[in-house]
C-alpha cells in the first residue's frame, strides 16, 4: 500500500506507528496544494478555525506537479492506517497516480471538499489572520505552515501557495497590517 502525504503527514512521524516500510519523495501530477480546509480539532478549534491544506486540481500548469512523500507500508495495514487517516484528514482516502523516482504508483491520500472548506476568494491577509489566532490539539496554525514551509524547503520543493501565505503572515504578525 502507498500513501501520499502533502501537508503535515510529510513530517509529523505519524507513519513510525504503522510500520511504514519505506519512505521516498513523490510528484502528485495534475495536483497542487491549496489552503482552504478549515481545522476544527488539530491546528484551530471551531471558535477560532485553523488553514490547513487540501489538493485540488491543478488549472494552470500540468508540468508543475504537487511534491511530497510517498509512504509505503505492509498491504495488512492498510484497513488501521486509513481508519486513523480518515478522523485525522475528515475524509476518506482516495487514489491518484503519484510518480516515485523509479515508477509510478497509485497511492491513497486525502482530497477534501466537505463543510470546512474556506469560502472560495477568502482574502490573502483573512487567511493570515486564521492562521494567526489558531490553536488546536496539534499545536498551532503558525506552526502547522512554518512546519510544512520548512519540510518542503529540506526537500527543496518551492511551493507558490505555500510560500505566498507564509509571507502573508509573517507581514500579519510583524504587524503589516492589509486590512
Amino acid at each position: 500500500m502507498w500513501l501520499f502525504g502533502y501537508g503535515s503527514l510529510m513530517w509529523d512521524g505519524w507513519e513510525r506507528r504503522y510500520a511504514c516500510v519505506r519512505r521516498v519523495s513523490a510528484e502528485a501530477p495534475g495536483y497542487r496544494r491549496i489552503f482552504n480546509k478549515k481545522s476544527l480539532e488539530r491546528w484551530g478549534t471551531y471558535d477560532a478555525p485553523g488553514l490547513t491544506l487540501n489538493l485540488a486540481l491543478h488549472e494552470r500548469d500540468e508540468d508543475d506537479p504537487c511534491r511530497g512523500i510517498a509512504f509505503q507500508f505492509p498491504d495488512t495495514r492498510q484497513a488501521e492506517i486509513e481508519d486513523y487517516l480518515s478522523v485525522r484528514e475528515t475524509c476518506m482516502a482516495c487514489d491518484i497516480a503519484v510518480a516515485l523516482p523509479e515508477e509510478t504508483v497509485s497511492a491513497r491520500t486525502y482530497i477534501y471538499d466537505g463543510p470546512r472548506l474556506i469560502e472560495h476568494g477568502l482574502p490573502l491577509h483573512k487567511c493570515a489572520r486564521m492562521i494567526l489566532s489558531a490553536e488546536g490539539v496539534a499545536g498551532s496554525s503558525y506552526d502547522y505552515i512554518r512546519n510544512v514551509r520548512a519540510h518542503l524547503e529540506g526537500l527543496g520543493v518551492v511551493d507558490r501557495e505555500v510560500d505566498t501565505l507564509w509571507r502573508a503572515v509573517l507581514a500579519l504578525k510583524n504587524g503589516d497590517r492589509d486590512d
